[in-house]
This record gives C-alpha cells, structure tokens and sequence, in this order.
C-alpha cells in the first residue's frame, strides 16, 4: 500500500503562474506588489465572503483548472547554491500521528480555527503540508531523471528561488518507488493538519515530500514582551547558563548555546549542565515560562539578527533570544518517539508556493 496517492490538482494556466502562486505572505515585504492579484489576495484577506467570491472568480474564469485526471507531481526548488526535488500527492488522515505520518510541534488553538476557517471557506487546500521521508537513493535517482524532461512550470519566485514542477500520470515505476515510502514525518503544517481533524469532514491532505538529507531548517526566534526588570531575567537565567557580554552575535551557535538582546547589548547563554533537550524545548522550560511574558512572537531566521534588533528597540518587545536551527534528524528522532516540540520551533526553507499545486477538498 502507498502511503502518498495521486490526484487532480487544481492549478494555474502556465502563463499566470508566476503571478498568481505566492510564497509565504509573512515574511516577505516584496510581495506587495502581488496584493491585487492571485492566491496572495485570499491569504491575506480577512474578508471570507470577499475571499470566497474572489477564488470563484478565478475559476470562472478559467485562471485555474483542474487536472483531467489523478496525477502525482514531481516539485523542484533551487538556486545556485541548493536544490531539493519532492513529490506531490494526498495522504490519508487516518493514518496521521501514527507509527506511518508523525508529527513533530505543538499547535495554538487560535491558529488551528483559523486554518481551518480559511481551508473550508473556499473548499480548496493552497499549499501542500511540507514533509519528509528517509532518502532513498533508487527514488532519488528517478526524480532527477523526470526532471531532465520540460517542466510545466519553470520561474524565479519573489522568493529568489527557482520553482519547477512536472506532472507524471502513467509511470508505473514512481508508484513502485512510493510505495518504498513506509513513514512520512510532517516539518511544516501543523495547525492546517489539525484544523483538517477538526473539521469533521472526509479530508486528504495534499503533502510534498521531501528526502530527509535535501531539507534545510533554518533558526526560528523569540521575541518577547516582560514586564520583570532586566536585572531579575539576568538572575532567572543565571541559574542555568552562563552569561557572557558579547560586541556582536553569531552567525553560527551551537547546540546548547543561546542568544540574547536586550538593553542594547547582546548576551551569550551558555548552559550549565548538559542537556539533552533540543534547544527551543530548553528556552521554553529554562527561560521563557519563567520570566512572565506577556507577549511572544516567533521571527524566521530568513529576516537575520537586524529583525530581532528593531523589535526590541521598538518598544512592542524588550528581549529577543536567537537559537541554534533544529537538525531535521533530531526533528525525526522526536517524531518517532511521538514527542512534541514548543509550537513554532522549526522553520524549513525554501518551501514550495502557495497556489502553485492546489486541491480541492
């Protein structure tokens, strides 16, 4: 039994592609240029009514069509310095958070209803669930072949990166190698799974699938509003890390070795005793649930120390903490003992587009 299926996806008329798919609308300021046009305007609008006549909109006007029949869809990103080749298809939930398709992160209750406020509204998922699976070199070795052949799509994002897919509908041999695929660890999704559970409703997710040794996790941050004085969050975080005055932060931490701004000053946190813990778990137990904040925020490693910097100084926070990025074997290990890390804790990148590849529920 394969635990990824083929589909009929709904996508763009090639010609539109670039336009109308987005990548992340968070964290990238660019894409305001693309505001009226596309899936960008239905992911960041807080108009469901608006939304909804939007997406039928596209459809009516043939924008977007759907498949003629089930296909998988072979993805690949990548500039000059990376690239990663995954396969698109659907899964289905009822093997979720089993010894099959494991999760990783905690959710927040609020960004679960939302997620699954925005899926039902237009009956469609826009992007797929971020995953992985064990490298396997014989599906590797295949994937690089189907990508020698002309892509449906091939364009440079507002991302930077190059996005390519290519549709394979009759070969027997990707269905031989998918099948080889017997455990699927979700990276990025979390709250759209959860919101899919929630929603009473017969749903297969739309997944890609990555080979675990291609995927890269960048640092995902903290910053954070306290109302205790810098001299008590020093003596809180002195009774577990050393804390070192330090000119600038670093560009590379490693594991059990944190971060800190505030005041205008950077801190190295050493810690005392060895720890297994991964470090974001470590931060949540040793700092953040200690020292009363009021308010938390969680910053890509893709906007860079500066990020942290403005927040702080902008008064909306009064601390930031930088970590070590999560290895994606420790994000497997985790999965695999069915444990779970803070909400927030990893941030993989580059991701496949938004409205690029899109299912309809």
């Amino acid at each position: 039994m394969s635990l990824i299926k083929p589909f009929k996806a709904l996508r763009p008329i090639q010609k539109l592609a670039r336009r109308i798919s987005t990548p992340n609308p968070k964290y990238f300021n660019s894409l305001k240029s693309h505001q009226r046009f596309g899936y960008l305007k239905i992911l960041t609008s807080k108009n469901l009514v608006q939304s909804k006549k939007y997406f039928a909109n596209m459809k009516k006007k043939k924008l977007i069509t759907k498949e003629s029949k089930d296909c998988y869809y072979i993805y690949k990103i990548s500039d000059k310095n990376h690239q990663q080749i995954g396969i698109l298809g659907k899964i289905d939930l009822n093997n979720y958070d089993n010894k099959n398709i494991l999760g990783h992160e905690e959710t927040f209750k609020n960004r679960v209803f939302e997620r699954k406020k925005q899926i039902l509204n237009i009956s469609t998922q826009v992007g797929p669930i971020y995953t992985a699976y064990k490298y396997n070199k014989y599906l590797q070795n295949f994937l690089i072949k189907v990508t020698k052949s002309k892509p449906i799509y091939s364009f440079k994002s507002l991302d930077k990166f190059n996005h390519q897919v290519w549709v394979v509908d009759r070969e027997k041999n990707l269905k031989n190698f998918i099948k080889k695929i017997n455990k699927i660890y979700i990276c990025d999704g979390h709250h759209r799974i959860q919101g899919m559970l929630k929603s009473n409703k017969k749903i297969s997710p739309m997944i890609i699938a990555f080979p675990h040794n291609q995927i890269k996790i960048l640092d995902y941050n903290r910053v954070l509003k306290s109302n205790l004085s810098s001299e008590k969050i020093i003596s809180i975080i002195s009774k577990n890390f050393k804390i070192k005055k330090i000119k600038n932060n670093s560009k590379n931490l490693k594991k059990g070795v944190l971060e800190m701004y505030m005041n205008n000053q950077w801190y190295l946190l050493k810690l005392i005793k060895k720890n297994k813990k991964i470090d974001v778990t470590i931060l949540h137990e040793n700092i953040i649930s200690n020292i009363k904040a009021t308010k938390i925020d969680f910053i890509s490693g893709i906007n860079g120390s500066n990020r942290l910097k403005k927040l702080v100084t902008s008064k909306k926070f009064n601390i930031a903490f930088k970590l070590c990025p999560t290895n994606i074997s420790s994000v497997m290990r985790i999965a695999d003992k069915k444990r779970f890390m803070p909400p927030k804790s990893t941030w993989f990148h580059p991701k496949p587009l938004d409205g690029l590849i899109c299912s309809e529920l």
